[in-house]
């Protein structure tokens, strides 16, 4: 099996898990900070589900899972663990043309999930094709620590750049130089060492502004702070 790597978005798409155990609860989490509409349906359900007040954007239905439930929903995540219902599930999806995941059952899957280093807006995604999930996670163990916390506030210093920017009379030459320019020159490592006179001078050198003009202050407060 060769899978197509995508970054998809589910803001406001019509998500269905079925199951009501620790995995459909880690899914539940992942697509609603993703901000997906969910809807989790299972005969019962952990803990977890029931201990807080149900987040915006998350329905749980507690029953069996039924054909016609699948109707409507743009993909289905099917985390039980009785393999016949599974399987069902697929087969009902596969009907609808509706993309479906069976947990731990890449062979009988629509998609399958890469184990993900997430700092801000950076998403590194690790896979093996199915292959072997064991080794994702083992690879991302190896990588986690890499990429901390001063990627995240590089990205949110790039992101208001190229807001900046982009009103300015610039090719998109120019502009893609001067990223290229601030990579070149270790502004990541000068947030990760905390030298904000050096980002500052680095910044205003390449972009004309510094620091301060970017980001707001708590951006500024979480550099000398926070970063790594």
């Amino acid at each position: 099996m060769k899978y197509y790597p995508i970054n998809i978005n589910l803001k406001h798409r019509r998500c269905l898990i079925v199951g009501g155990g620790a995995v459909a609860f880690r899914k539940m989490n992942r697509l609603l900070e993703c901000f997906a509409t969910v809807t989790v349906i299972s005969p019962q359900f952990d803990p977890e589900f029931l201990d807080k007040p149900q987040p915006k954007g998350i329905e749980l239905i507690q029953r069996t899972i039924r054909n016609h439930d699948l109707d409507g929903f743009f993909m289905v995540f099917a985390t039980t663990n009785d393999a016949q219902v599974n399987q069902c599930i697929s087969e009902w999806a596969q009907k609808k043309n509706i993309l479906c995941n069976i947990a731990d059952n890449p062979e009988t899957s629509d998609f399958t999930l890469p184990s993900i280093i997430e700092q801000g807006d950076l998403n590194i995604t690790i896979s093996t094709n199915g292959k072997s999930p064991a080794l994702s996670r083992h690879i991302r163990k190896q990588l986690v620590n890499t990429f901390g916390d001063e990627y995240a506030l590089f990205l949110v210093i790039m992101g208001n750049l190229r807001d900046i920017l982009s009103t300015q009379q610039l090719s998109q030459d120019e502009r893609k130089k001067k990223y290229h320019t601030l990579i070149d020159m270790q502004l990541i490592h000068r947030i990760k060492e905390k030298d904000i006179n050096h980002i500052s001078s680095i910044l205003f050198d390449v972009t004309g502004y510094t620091l301060d003009e970017i980001v707001h202050q708590e951006v500024v407060d979480r550099i000398k702070y926070t970063a790594t």
